[in-house]
């Protein structure tokens, strides 16, 4: 079994245990095509809805190989303490890019926009993404509220983001998640993992 679907397994029995077995997660088999189809909603200023517009999202190697193997059903909402991290379900991923790739006023493509990017998640409102020349990732995460979006490396690959995620929640605490990455993925990458920097280094700072 390749290390993304692991990952993906992992993920799902911890999420299944901390929610008592109301997350769900199953194969989208529509991610197999590589691209998904389907429209999103085009507002006037008072927010009633102008349109529906059809797009075309390509599906980043990666979250593609993800998503045929599990998916979530619904979008899910991870509390990580200080904020949320949620993971954005398939069928919503399209609606989602609104204000990313597309303009939710004209439908257009948003000019400073780098197409390659597909948000798949956000993290605290901040989004998550791969990349689609990138065939392994990393996934990349942008802070909002600094004019053009400037990504930075969050994790390695997908198997990692994933697995970071789930040894939180296994975890529960910090100190658990402190010695589940270091004995996961070593010292030197578990502290470049975004989860380090934002929760562990956090912590430390304050101390």
């Amino acid at each position: 079994m390749e290390p993304l679907a692991v990952a993906l397994n992992r993920l799902a029995r911890a999420l299944q245990a901390q929610a008592g077995g109301r997350v769900r997660l199953k194969p989208f088999l529509a991610a197999r095509g590589g691209c998904l189809k389907g429209v999103f909603e085009v507002r006037a200023a008072d927010g009633r809805v102008r349109r529906l517009q059809d797009a075309e999202l390509p599906l980043p190697a990666p979250l593609g190989r993800a998503y045929a193997h599990l998916a979530p059903v619904e979008n899910v909402a991870i509390d990580l303490g200080s904020h949320a991290l949620t993971l954005w379900a398939p069928q919503e991923l399209i609606e989602l890019q609104v204000g990313f790739r597309w303009h939710g006023f004209n439908g257009r493509r948003m000019r400073e926009w780098d197409e390659r990017y597909v948000v798949f998640a956000e993290d605290g409102g901040d989004p998550v993404a791969l990349r689609s020349d990138e065939l392994e990732g990393p996934v990349w995460l942008s802070h909002r509220g600094e004019g053009r979006h400037a990504f930075f490396e969050a994790a390695p690959d997908l198997g990692a983001f994933y697995e970071a995620v789930a040894i939180w929640l296994e975890a529960g605490d910090l100190a658990g998640l402190h010695a589940g990455l270091e004995a996961r993925f070593g010292g030197e990458t578990a502290s470049r993992l975004w989860i380090w920097r934002q929760l562990i280094s956090g912590e430390e700072a304050r101390r």
